[in-house]
């Protein structure tokens, strides 16, 4: 059953848990941009009356609770497609049409993702990879794609980045980090055993890393300093393509690398310019 019907039926409910409920069905426009201490002042209850709702519910916490319900108000309040993100397009239709249905494609994905957006959530992925001496990221395939475009981009404002997954020497470059470092895991379905165990390692040795992933309830996940959820529309082996899952990457990399570029807004712009001067523009 539905998050929202279960809040709009109260069934069993405690009065705190209908307070809270309540409270949630007329405060749709912003009740995700608040965080479980938010939240229990607004309703005059606390942490745990929350706790125990979200697990009524059949979630495992508030944060499941917060992903799950973004899940449904877009779904509610957005005119989905009947585009498929597996196969957007079929046999008989005409180049057109694909151009059309990939489009839509493009669209939808970008609209979901921005329902798992998170002000505070993106602040601090913008700010601990702003601070970090250098920045290493795991990704491998189509994923390798998106990541190096990300470098290039952060080349441009003075990031020391490298992809650590290439040309094979991701272990050389997990036991070289250090705490003033940062990692960021670029995976779909987040159950790479390599990346678990450079996960653990991170996580033994307090450097911190950052998870961009479909997967949130996967163990890799679960151990990140910071975790990045994308729309998970695609089956693994029943695909054309990676549409959807790169459209998703593209956009959150784009909107963190826009974040962190906004911290010091005008001296990366400065820096850009006089490199573009410096070696593009005869003198």
């Amino acid at each position: 059953m539905k998050i929202l019907t279960q809040l709009s039926d109260m069934h069993n409910f405690t009065p705190n848990e209908k307070s809270i409920a309540s409270y949630i069905l007329t405060h749709k426009e912003h009740i995700l941009h608040l965080n479980i201490q938010e939240l229990a002042k607004v309703t005059y209850t606390s942490h745990s009356a929350i706790n125990r709702l979200t697990r009524k519910l059949g979630l495992s916490g508030f944060k499941e609770f917060i992903i799950s319900l973004a899940r449904e108000f877009q779904q509610s309040t957005q005119n989905i497609s009947n585009v498929d993100p597996n196969y957007p397009f079929s046999l008989n239709e005409s180049s057109l049409q694909v151009a059309k249905e990939i489009a839509e494609l493009m669209k939808e994905t970008i609209q979901k993702n921005v329902a798992f957006m998170d002000d505070k959530l993106l602040t601090q992925t913008s700010h601990l990879l702003n601070q970090a001496e250098r920045i290493f990221i795991y990704a491998q395939g189509d994923s390798e794609i998106r990541a190096k475009s990300f470098q290039n981009k952060l080349f441009k404002i003075n990031k020391y980045v490298v992809i650590a997954t290439e040309l094979s020497e991701w272990a050389h470059h997990t036991v070289n980090l250090t705490p003033r470092d940062c990692a960021i895991f670029l995976t779909y379905h987040g159950k790479s055993k390599d990346y678990i165990r450079a996960a653990q390692y991170f996580k033994s040795e307090n450097i911190p890393f950052i998870t961009i992933t479909a997967t949130s309830e996967s163990q890799l996940a679960s151990i990140s300093t910071i975790c990045i959820q994308v729309p998970n529309d695609e089956v693994k082996y029943a695909k054309i393509g990676t549409f959807s899952s790169q459209i998703a990457f593209e956009y959150v990399l784009n909107v963190i690398y826009s974040c962190i570029y906004k911290i010091d807004y005008l001296n990366n712009k400065q820096t850009t310019t006089k490199s573009y001067l410096k070696f593009y523009v005869d003198e």
